[in-house]
């Protein structure tokens, strides 16, 4: 029993212990606690961006200066034909030759000979008619002849009366002048048939499709390929409705032209006429713009556009970091800061274009938060643009 009792007094004692040890760590957390706070506080006013006083911000300015500036606009827009024209014959007949440049893809010239249908049948034709304006012609002189023949035996009987329609035989004279202008106008006619044996067109083209081959028999009316006029190309590009206005596009502007792998050379084109109503689904006006017929582009080419607007005066050139927005800058007015709205031109990736407008103390191009507007700021560095020769005075 006294062993009992003495094992229990020592038990207790290491409990006690234990708490003592569980008291002084919870007491060396606390006082570590408060010693970082009161560090936190005496370095914490001291951080990067603020001046010595707690409200004051730090920033850089730009100074700009007013310049002459020439908007521009990058847009996509695919090359087509204004038509394209089918290559049917006006004459039926058997293919006798072929051009070899009636290859898909291929130049011809104004007036060449694509293909030649056989001409036999319309130069017999185109006789027979000549024979038919001859006998025409033979009858009516005959006629004639017998009138004036009348009219003189009228004469001697009455010669102070006029000689009547009927014996001066004038409705035969003029019913043998129809039939000479009708066998002239069929020669005409059979002349033309003749010609158009020859398939060519009148201007310079490029061959799209084509299935004529010699010996083949081919109609008036059917299609057998296509091509379309290589002074026809042209570029319809979408534009938004903001930026025509902001360009003053007109007609008669110059475009300049990239196809959309940038091997070829820049190409200087007109605007050749503005849509006259948006796309229901991009909400966006169209741009025309007519290719020189020398141009190497074909119809389905993708390109780049690059239209430029009319110089404007008086305009002021901004680092793109100054937007505080999409159409305002911070400036500094009387050691504060201002959330100051402009009237943007252009844009590109590294600059905004604004119209001239009161900058006070400089343009904030420094990053600066929101919640800012109104509070005190210390410039640190003012940046003034350089002079160039096209400077506004």
């Amino acid at each position: 029993m006294k062993r009992v009792v003495e094992a229990f007094h020592v038990a207790k004692g290491s409990e006690k212990a234990a708490g003592l040890i569980q008291v002084a760590l919870v007491v060396a957390v606390v006082v570590g606690t408060v010693a970082i706070t009161k560090i936190i506080r005496i370095t914490g006013d001291n951080g990067p961006g603020y001046s010595a006083s707690q409200s004051a911000l730090v920033v850089d300015v730009f100074q700009p200066r007013p310049t002459a500036h020439t908007p521009k606009l990058e847009i996509t827009g695919e090359v087509s034909a204004r038509a394209g024209v089918a290559i049917s014959p006006q004459v039926s007949g058997r293919v006798v030759s072929v051009n070899k440049q009636l290859e898909p893809g291929a130049l011809v010239g104004a007036g060449e000979v694509l293909f030649e249908i056989e001409r036999r049948d319309y130069e017999l034709a185109l006789e027979q008619a000549e024979a038919e304006v001859a006998a025409a012609e033979s009858d009516l002189l005959q006629a004639r002849a017998n009138a004036e023949n009348f009219i003189r035996d009228w004469k001697r009987v009455f010669p102070d009366k006029p000689a009547p329609a009927l014996v001066a035989k004038e409705p035969q004279v003029r019913a043998l002048e129809a039939r000479l202008k009708a066998a002239k106008a069929a020669a005409a006619r059979a002349e033309l048939n003749l010609a158009r044996t020859r398939f060519s067109v009148g201007y310079p083209a490029r061959i799209v499709a084509s299935s004529v081959e010699r010996g083949q028999l081919v109609n008036t009316g059917i299609s057998y390929g296509s091509l379309y006029a290589t002074d026809s190309l042209r570029i319809t590009a979408g534009i938004a409705p903001k930026d025509l206005s902001r360009l003053a596009l007109e007609v008669g502007d110059v475009a300049h032209i990239r196809d959309e792998f940038g091997a070829g050379a820049v190409i200087p084109a007109p605007v050749t006429q503005l849509g006259g109503v948006l796309d229901s689904r991009t909400r966006l006006q169209d741009v025309i713009i007519a290719l020189p017929a020398s141009s190497s582009l074909v119809p389905g080419t993708f390109a780049t556009v690059e239209l430029s607007g009319h110089e404007q005066a008086n305009i002021y050139t901004l680092p793109i970091s100054a937007l505080a927005t999409a159409n305002s800058v911070w400036r500094v007015k009387d050691g504060k800061l201002e959330d100051t709205p402009v009237d943007i031109v252009d844009m590109d990736n590294d600059h905004v274009y604004v119209r001239a407008f009161d900058v006070a103390d400089g343009v904030v191009i420094s990053e600066v938060p929101t919640s800012f507007v109104s509070r005190a700021v210390t410039i640190r560095k003012s940046i003034r643009a350089e002079a160039t020769a096209g400077d506004a005075s």
